[in-house]
């Protein structure tokens, strides 16, 4: 554990393989594309666990995080309520509580006990799909202290064209650098209104960019890391560590599931606003 710390400082995250039972994480699958089928996001006749996508305009299935969940077709309305709902089971509930991600967690911060903030966003992000950008965590989770930690849980099989998450390399201290940059620029701020300032500066949706490659040549021609993630594998990362979502090309059509978990010491300082289930009109 002490060699996986040691990672975690110096990489910005560690990628923990085989974390969860693999049946664990297929069971989940199967039973939220289950749940999905009504919206027609997957192909008609294919087994569920495969989330085989029925090729549509990827438009009519946003995932959460988008900002435009609600600005399109009615198709689009009903997937996303659907996915509301989705974020509300007891069955997600279920898996993202398991026992051994749990005391993973707790050996990992040696923090006291563990609280995992109820706000998360379950996406489904569909091949073709936009993607998410390029962000640090600490962006959206700034009415609270940089300490908390996240945990990329993909549910099922994500190879590199599946559109699974990429790190930048020795993000931390440059994510830090703006952060620092920004706070000896804004002293005289209120709290309030240095959080309001320094996400107007960002792009849309609160991002530091939309084209990873640029972003990544811009500062330093650092490089973008990228792997095959398996079912049970779970990715922590520091609250500073660059990261983004890379374009779903499967080649079998496969949706890529996964969600994003935020861990903190709840006898310490973070940002409540994170303790109610995500909404498209929650403003965060």
């Amino acid at each position: 554990m002490d060699e996986m710390r040691e990672m975690f400082v110096e990489q910005g995250y560690i990628w923990v393989k085989g974390l969860i039972p693999r049946e664990d994480i297929m069971a989940f699958r199967r039973k939220y594309f289950e749940f999905m089928a009504p919206t027609g996001v997957t192909k008609e006749g294919s087994d569920p666990v495969d989330g085989i996508y029925c090729g549509a305009d990827p438009e009519m299935f946003l995932p959460p995080g988008n900002g435009r969940e609600c600005e399109n077709t009615e198709q689009a309305d009903k997937f996303i309520k659907r996915n509301i709902e989705a974020h509300h089971s007891k069955w997600l509930e279920e898996i993202t509580t398991h026992p051994v991600l749990f005391q993973f967690v707790k050996e990992f911060t040696n923090w006291p006990t563990v609280k995992l903030l109820k706000r998360q966003m379950l996406r489904a992000n569909v091949p073709g799909a936009e993607t998410t950008a390029v962000h640090y965590d600490h962006i959206f989770l700034r009415y609270g202290p940089p300490t908390f930690l996240t945990g990329w849980l993909p549910f099922g099989d994500i190879p590199v064209e599946g559109g699974g998450l990429t790190y930048l390399e020795d993000a931390v201290p440059l994510a830090q650098a703006m952060e620092n940059d920004f706070s000896r620029r804004a002293q005289k701020f209120t709290p309030e209104q240095r959080i309001n300032a320094f996400n107007a500066n960002m792009m849309r949706g609160g991002h530091l960019g939309h084209d990873s490659q640029a972003f990544g040549s811009t500062h330093g021609n650092r490089k973008w890391l990228i792997a095959d993630y398996e079912a049970g594998d779970v990715v922590f990362h520091h609250p500073y560590s660059i990261h983004a979502s890379c374009v779903n090309e499967s080649p079998t059509n496969t949706i890529r599931l996964a969600t994003d978990l935020r861990f903190v010491n709840p006898e310490a300082p973070y940002d409540t606003r994170w303790t109610d289930y995500w909404s498209p009109t929650d403003g965060l």
